[in-house]
């Protein structure tokens, strides 16, 4: 299946993290802040989270050198606004411009320069089961559609996806998922970003691999304020 012809515009907003990726999107009040996978947070090369109550020290939550574009190198600072280690989720924002101005400053640059995605949901209908004696039940909540996912080479290829109230399952997809992926959105057929990518690296896959969706992991005040931008 070609690209869709929004496919480039969609690689504008996906920035590298780490040794993965990540991508832009902006709230109503136009703060433009970086999704990606937790495990793409790293100090000195190594796996760094930031500790339980850190929100009271930015000093705790402010990466160095952690992003850049695609495939050059990470020269620009973050500070971590939230992370979720179990659904491996976090959202990067400016760093504070009271002790880190320059810094501060380059961030706002940088992500101008990007193209931000909205965020998205699928309509989820409960699916129609029966018990044994025959009578109807209805079972858990459910999405199928198609959507697209950008290989380590820049390309955007297509997939299948099974949605739940928190995880997208991926199927059919006509790329192998590899390492150095996590981090990258996955786009609904309307343009809209519904999950990530979530690999370590030197994982990869075809078939099954599971994803967290968007919309059930994310902090609402974030959901909430990006969701139809």
């Amino acid at each position: 299946m070609n690209e869709p012809l929004e496919a480039p515009a969609w690689l504008r907003s996906v920035v590298r993290v780490g040794d993965g990726r990540g991508f832009v999107i902006e709230t109503k009040d136009e703060q433009r802040l970086v999704v990606t996978a937790a495990h793409c947070l790293t100090r000195g090369g190594e796996p760094y989270l930031p500790p339980a109550q850190a929100a009271w020290s930015s000093e705790e939550c402010t990466y160095a050198q952690l992003l850049g574009p695609l495939n050059a190198e990470l020269t620009v600072w973050a500070e971590c606004f939230f992370v979720d280690p179990v659904a491996d989720l976090a959202v990067l924002g400016t760093p504070d411009n009271r002790d880190l101005w320059d810094e501060a400053e380059a961030y706002g640059e940088f992500v101008e320069e990007t193209v931000p995605l909205a965020l998205g949901t699928l309509l989820l209908a409960p699916e129609r089961r029966a018990m044994p004696d025959g009578y109807p039940i209805w079972g858990p909540h459910f999405a199928k559609s198609d959507a697209w996912l950008l290989a380590l080479s820049g390309q955007w290829f297509s997939c299948r996806v099974t949605v739940s109230e928190r995880i997208i399952e991926i199927s059919n997809a006509a790329e192998g998922i590899r390492g150095g992926m996590s981090g990258s959105p996955i786009i609904a057929p309307d343009g809209r970003a519904i999950g990530i990518i979530c690999i370590p690296s030197g994982g990869s896959d075809l078939d099954g691999h599971r994803a967290p969706y968007l919309p059930g992991n994310l902090p609402g005040w974030l959901v909430q304020g990006s969701l139809h931008a």
